[in-house]
């Protein structure tokens, strides 16, 4: 029996901004990066915007804090920042559409750029199937960036790995961004959240949402 898919980008379309850069300034309140490390990182982000700098090395700059402290340590903050910090921030429209599809028996799957290092603890709090994202080693450098083709590429090696018969025509993909237009592609129901203007200027004919307003913790 073929399977429907409903696959979810995160950063700006299910939350507001980018996940990676609340959690570096979560690693600076807490001591765990310093105000060098800081500056650090925010001009290796300008190099990135400039194109001076690949984004896999400004992603694993962001992360290098964790690989100085005790792994328990590090496993403990990403933990406390997905639950307490990011998971209040869910958009409430995103977490009712999740639970639409999952209601429909469809399989629900996160797919995201962002690190899977924090992103897994948000498995059990969410009605997922199952969470793609950037992969890193245990010194939390980026081995793998979930973005873009990328983002193709590991959702067809999950399908794969799981042996699943995939209704490709009647399954759904949600992102913001020009970076998921090669994910909303894979599937016959793309949909644009709070789409940015690149995005909506590619793929005209593509439906929009808007999920922005009250979150989780019920801020707007």
């Amino acid at each position: 029996m073929q399977k429907r898919l409903a696959l979810f980008d995160f950063d700006g379309t299910m939350i507001k901004g980018d996940s990676i850069a609340a959690l570096v300034r979560a690693q600076f309140f807490q001591d765990i990066i310093s105000l060098k490390d800081l500056l650090i990182i925010l001009w290796q982000t300008l190099c990135w915007k400039l194109g001076k700098l690949p984004v896999e090395s400004v992603k694993t700059r962001s992360l290098a804090g964790l690989s100085a402290i005790p792994s328990a340590q590090a496993e403990q903050f990403l933990n406390e920042f997905a639950t307490k910090a990011l998971y209040p921030r869910i958009y409430r429209k995103a977490i009712k559409k999740l639970q639409a599809h999952k209601d429909k028996g469809h399989i629900v799957v996160l797919v995201s750029a962002s690190p899977l290092c924090y992103l897994q603890y948000l498995q059990d709090l969410l009605p997922v199937d199952h969470i793609i994202a950037t992969q890193t080693d245990e010194q939390y450098k980026v081995t793998c960036n979930v973005v873009k083709e990328e983002k193709c590429r590991q959702i067809q090696a999950w399908v794969d790995s799981h042996k699943l018969d995939v209704d490709w025509a009647g399954s759904y993909a949600y992102g913001d961004s020009a970076n998921d237009l090669p994910m909303l592609g894979m599937v016959g129901m793309p949909r644009l959240v709070n789409a940015h203007a690149k995005a909506r200027k590619l793929r005209p004919n593509t439906v929009l949402e808007q999920w922005k307003g009250k979150t989780i913790n019920g801020a707007q």
